[in-house]
């Protein structure tokens, strides 16, 4: 029989407790601000499709389905909001981090795990778009239930192996790059002496995954007629050739995100723009950053250290010279020739060879019975396995990096526990002291990222001027469904006119008469634009609307008797 007290006052209900709160107060935050950026209207958009709304455009229906879908559930009852898709990713972030601390408690003690979950919550990235309508960290929590069914399987049952790749396919779905999740799972596997035992589950598990995907690629192709536009996404990113010159994204440096990892740990001062928590790279380092990275080093330098003692203490004897011997020549082999596919070659060739490197790695330290060493491993290979795709692909954005956290506080959490219990206080009682060192680390990581996150100003985003501009719109031009209306930000005024806008981006042609004859050409009776500067004048258009940013043109010729005489 279930004990409630003992459930309500367990760890788990405290943290669970905590992140609800948390989850709350970045929900009505993000409610104040509105829709961040252009995929979240792309993800509105596809729910809508989902839910048998009719929206037009169909184009993009491919992308990653699972949050639409989910969405198109409750559009289904009514509940036709963005804030849908915000309290859903709320609820999927609270999932994650519940998972998370499973996942810690896996490796470290109740208190560890906890101050884990609360530097997790800390990030920057994570704060702030955690309940965003994006599918980062949506993708990243389903990618932490994947580890933990991982390790509980090998560790404490085996039929948790039936849930791996179910789970991953589910990932897979929420955002299709989580897919390089398939790294450190088989390097998990192969350094697992009972990976023979368990094959049947494993393959088992992979086709009831598959069975999760086949629902989805039936529906794309009903709807499209074609599955080529998925296949050349995933070739692309695949090839490591996603991201195109003119994309924003667009960015061939390898070391983009070790460059800016001290603003992803923490950004400072308290006080600057909203846009410096959205994008850390674009702000300044904390001196909490700082800190971190030397708690870092010199905890995982302690504890490499130790595990160099147990090895040298070991020895070297007749029984493991030669694999000891060809460990090494491999390690250093591979490393060589991994970190020169890194800046030459597709990304999946890196990330074949530094598994096999991490897996002779592991060979090298096994025979000295470290306890929780596959565990190290897998993290590594997680944190090194997203590096290398992100670093590599041609699009870049300060958020991919969530992929990586997850991983990245693993080892905060690591390197201070073998610090804490090395140089802890000589307190009377050692259960407190241990305690309040490490409730203390918590606190300090998790109310500075909150005093951060207040500080930056928040405003209300572009998502208030485009839904006040189609409000205008549809006073003005009551028959505007049975118009042609083209724009620069296409996905929003869909979202927002609820019928398809046309794409129209003034900067790919020559001169506004060009584009001009593009609108004329395809009987375009409006054209919106929300990002000129300064404005056009487009010949054969004129501007009847300017809400902040957002400019309307109207078609000389198109002649709308409106009903409203406050607007025109």
């Amino acid at each position: 029989m279930i004990n409630i007290n003992e459930i309500y006052k367990s760890t788990f209900f405290k943290i669970l407790i905590i992140v609800l709160i948390v989850t709350i107060y970045l929900i009505i935050d993000q409610v104040y601000v509105g829709v961040p950026y252009y995929d979240v209207y792309v993800y509105l958009n596809n729910a809508s499709i989902y839910a048998g709304i009719p929206v037009g455009n169909l184009s993009v229906i491919f992308l990653s389905p699972l949050m639409p879908f989910l969405t198109s559930l409750f559009f289904r009852l009514g509940f036709i909001s963005v804030h849908t898709l915000f309290i859903l990713d709320g609820i999927v972030f609270i999932f994650g981090v519940m998972g998370l601390y499973l996942l810690f408690r896996m490796r470290f003690n109740e208190i560890q795990s906890t101050v884990g979950c609360l530097i997790f919550l800390s990030f920057p990235l994570i704060y702030s778009w955690a309940v965003s309508g994006g599918i980062d960290v949506p993708g990243v929590s389903f990618s932490i239930w994947v580890v933990y069914l991982l390790i509980k399987g090998i560790r404490e049952n085996n039929k948790y192996l039936y849930l791996v790749f179910p789970m991953l396919s589910i990932a897979f779905l929420v955002r299709y790059t989580e897919v390089i999740l398939i790294f450190p799972i088989f390097l998990y596997l192969l350094i697992n002496k009972d990976f023979i035992g368990n094959f049947k589950k494993i393959v088992a598990g992979f086709l009831a995954g598959l069975l999760l995907v086949i629902p989805f690629l039936i529906y794309f192709y009903m709807k499209l007629g074609t599955l080529n536009s998925l296949i050349n996404l995933l070739t692309s990113s695949i090839l490591g050739s996603s991201g195109a010159v003119n994309d924003l994204g667009f960015n061939p440096d390898r070391w983009y995100y070790l460059t800016h990892i001290l603003n992803y740990i923490s950004i400072g001062p308290i006080t600057g723009y909203y846009g410096q928590i959205l994008n850390p790279s674009t702000g300044y380092t904390s001196i909490l950053s700082y800190i971190t990275v030397v708690i870092l080093i010199l905890g995982l330098g302690i504890y490499c250290y130790q595990i160099l003692l147990k090895w040298k203490i070991r020895g070297i004897n007749d029984s493991n010279k030669k694999n000891i011997y060809y460990s090494l020549i491999m390690i250093i082999f591979l490393s060589t020739i991994g970190v020169f596919s890194f800046f030459t070659v597709s990304f999946l060739v890196t990330e074949f060879i530094i598994l096999l490197d991490l897996f002779f790695g592991y060979q090298l330290f096994n025979d000295i019975n470290i306890k929780n060493l596959d565990i190290d491993f897998l993290f590594l290979s997680f944190f090194a396995a997203f590096f290398i795709f992100h670093s590599v692909i041609l699009l870049k954005v300060d958020r991919y990096f969530i992929t990586m956290i997850p991983a990245l506080t693993y080892f905060i959490i690591l390197a201070l526990a073998v610090i804490i219990e090395k140089y802890k206080y000589n307190f009377k009682q050692v259960k407190l002291r241990t305690w309040g060192l490490y409730a203390i680390v918590g606190l300090i990581f998790i109310s500075s990222s909150m005093a951060v996150h207040t500080g930056h100003s928040f405003i209300h985003g572009s998502g208030y001027t485009i839904q006040g501009t189609c409000n205008w719109l549809e006073k003005y031009d009551p028959n505007y469904k049975n118009e042609n209306i083209y724009s620069d930000y296409d996905p929003a005024f869909t979202w927002g006119l609820k019928k398809e806008v046309i794409i129209g981006v003034p900067s790919l042609y020559v001169s506004p008469l060009a584009f001009s004859n593009y609108l004329i050409g395809n009987n375009a009776d409006y054209y919106i634009d929300s990002f000129s500067k300064p404005k056009l004048n487009i010949p054969g258009y004129h501007i009847i609307k300017n809400i902040s940013t957002v400019t309307v043109y109207q078609k000389n010729t198109l002649k709308v008797n409106s009903s409203d005489n406050e607007y025109g």
